[in-house]
């Protein structure tokens, strides 16, 4: 563990510890809480949480923490849940979904979307609630001392004060020169209501730090395709000297009041609380995000690009402030039993201010823009219900951007007999490219496009049953965008669309199982869009109590695939992947063989993973263009939930 930075990690433990040896006066919340996604469960070792911000809270949009072990092996965030992203040569590096699925975001966007899996964002952070303290530590080692550690702690102070605290940390080497990554992030989270939960607020302090080591991909293919070179460190890379840091940090302060406070009724049956509540948030947050390479002029990665403006040394950093202000009506109060409702309503506006500097310019962009939002949600017939949204951007670059969907659940049957769900959701957005598409300048890319609101119309529909779901979605895209073969930010000239069927979850038969998801997409932008025919994960397991049911076991063989195809290229100094037209990836399939086992709360992994890699020769398994996947490893995993 000597490779994590140190000051991160010592005031996540120092804190936790400070905090863990105080007298222990947590007590089961009073509070009802529902949760609309999620089976309730009254063992008090259960643990919920929710996200973002008190609204989830109050709608019941709660989480249950898994303790299963149908995912615990998926310990990579580009793997879990059966996630299928096309990466670089090490776990932590930039990576992007291979299941198409554009951004729908409106307003200025502040995420790094190559690194997203590995970073933390005021939506993501969570809040626990407890009926007994927890804390999970997990800890996953793998070859070549790859290595992540994931630290989760939450405790109630008292009956109306909670205090959490999440630490993420991974740190890999890498097998190729030049490839090593060396990602975090922590946060501190509180959360208060008064006992009549009349009043309620939530707080917390995010940090992101992401160093990933760019070495551009390997030059010569035919050394890693043959196994000429079994020693990968010395296979020539494109870059040596390159990396990418980026940081993101910031608070957030969240705060809610029912209009109309708790009582009883004049007929002395106790009164419902009525009128909604009023809520107010504030978010500040910075990203940094830059670019270095020492040996600017010495390396041919460079040379059917554009030409350096500083030939000895390529320094590109970018600055973003974000300040937020929030404010909410909903119709529902928090510390409502939420059950009954057949009818919710809510809306608001975000205001934001927002400041940016580019690579050598020293013009600061500054941007002010009005987000008024509204939804409603309503219970039909007992069965049936129906969401629907919408926001617009007035002011600032994204000025008209717009957004409206919605959504229809209708149970086959009742809601607690049923033989199933039908689900179909519509959503339209009016948006502007993100920001680096418009405008941007660094070391060689530099261009200032006035460029059109991308169009996109979303239709799905789905049945579900149990665990599994399986559905259509078809996209129409206008004026998509994307960065060509020349990495150049380009719209499409004509209207296009993706359609996506797709199929995912478990099938347990006896003490066997298939965990399965499956996605095939089609487009009528071919030359534009890239995208593998057919992309899937499956999980055939066998599971089954041992120990006089002391413990449980659940081994199995998990298969990846996904047709050849061009993939994306990856660029390192603009962070961003781009369409090419030269190399297929795909076509071979990633063999992992695990055991994992539980016992009580503690449960760990041990996993071979592409084991056909260790077969040598004809080595196809490439995760991106130049870039080859791992070689066959061992992993070993272990996560113990604590709850005292």
């Amino acid at each position: 563990m000597a490779a994590f930075d140190a000051k991160f990690y010592l005031l996540f433990l120092f804190s936790v510890i400070f905090i863990g040896i105080q007298p222990a006066l947590a007590q089961a919340d009073s509070m009802n809480v529902v949760a609309d996604s999620v089976h309730l469960k009254t063992d008090s070792t259960s643990v919920f949480y929710f996200t973002g911000s008190l609204d989830s809270l109050t709608a019941g949009n709660l989480t249950y923490v898994d303790t299963t072990l149908t995912y615990f092996n998926q310990f990579d965030p580009t793997e879990q849940k059966n996630r299928m992203f096309n990466t670089l040569s090490n776990v932590g590096l930039a990576s992007y979904n291979r299941v198409f699925k554009p951004s729908t975001t409106v307003g200025y966007v502040m995420k790094s979307p190559a690194f997203a899996p590995y970073m933390c964002y005021n939506s993501q952070v969570a809040y626990y609630k407890l009926m007994r303290p927890y804390t999970q530590l997990q800890y996953v080692m793998g070859p070549k001392k790859e290595q992540s550690l994931q630290v989760t702690f939450s405790r109630k102070m008292s009956k109306q004060f909670t205090f959490g605290a999440d630490l993420y940390l991974v740190n890999s080497p890498g097998q190729y020169a030049n490839s090593k990554s060396d990602d975090k992030y922590v946060y501190f989270t509180s959360r208060y209501h008064t006992k009549n939960n009349r009043y309620a607020i939530i707080a917390n302090y995010l940090h992101n730090k992401v160093i990933a080591h760019e070495n551009g991909g390997i030059i010569n293919d035919s050394l890693f395709i043959y196994n000429a070179e079994k020693d990968r460190s010395v296979i020539p890379v494109g870059l040596k000297t390159a990396r990418n840091q980026v940081k993101s940090s910031g608070f957030y302060v969240g705060q809610t009041f029912n209009l109309q406070k708790p009582g009883m009724r004049r007929d002395s049956t106790p009164r419902k609380l009525a009128g909604g509540s009023v809520s107010y948030s504030f978010l500040y947050q910075r990203n940094l995000m830059l670019y270095t390479d020492e040996a600017s002029r010495d390396t041919l990665f460079y040379e059917n690009f554009p030409a350096a403006f500083d030939t000895v040394n390529t320094h590109d950093s970018v600055f973003q402030l974000k300040i937020r202000n929030r404010f909410l009506w909903s119709s529902l109060a928090y510390g409502q039993d939420n059950t009954d409702k057949v009818f919710r309503a809510y809306f608001g506006a975000n205001y934001d201010h927002i400041a940016q500097l580019l690579p050598y310019d020293s013009v600061k962009y500054f941007n002010n823009q009005l987000i008024p939002f509204g939804g409603i949600a309503l219970k039909l017939f007992q069965r049936s219900f129906l969401k629907a949204s919408a926001e617009m951007v007035f002011g600032g670059y994204n000025n008209g951007d717009l957004k409206i969907e919605g959504s229809l659940l209708q149970y086959l049957g009742s809601v607690e007999k049923n033989v199933g769900q039908l689900y179909f959701r519509v959503k339209f957005v009016n948006r502007k490219p993100a920001w680096y598409f418009s405008e941007y300048s660094s070391n060689r890319f530099n261009w200032n496009l006035a460029l059109q609101k991308e169009r996109i119309l979303s239709l799905t529909g789905e049945y579900r049953y149990k665990s599994v779901r399986t559905g259509v979605t078809f996209r129409s895209l206008g004026n998509y965008t994307f960065f060509n073969d020349s990495v150049y930010p380009q719209q499409a000239a004509n209207p296009g669309s993706v359609t996506q069927i797709y199929a995912d979850g478990t099938i347990p038969l006896h003490y066997f199982g298939i965990n399965l998801r499956a996605v095939y997409q089609t487009t009528s932008m071919a030359s534009l869009i890239h995208l593998p025919v057919l992309t899937g994960k499956m999980n055939l397991f066998f599971k089954k109590q041992i120990f006089k049911g002391a413990a449980r076991l659940q081994t199995g063989v998990q298969l990846s695939y996904f047709t050849k195809y061009y993939a994306d290229a990856y660029m390192p100094e603009l962070r961003a992947f781009y369409t090419q037209h030269n190399k297929k990836i795909g076509d071979y399939l990633y063999l992992d063989v695990y055991a994992s086992m539980k016992i009580r709360s503690f449960r760990f992994f041990l996993q071979g993973r592409n084991l056909l890699g260790f077969l040598g020769g004809n080595n196809y398994y490439y995760n991106s263009p130049g870039y080859p996947g791992a070689d066959g490893g061992f992993y070993l995993g272990v996560s113990w939930k604590l709850y005292n």
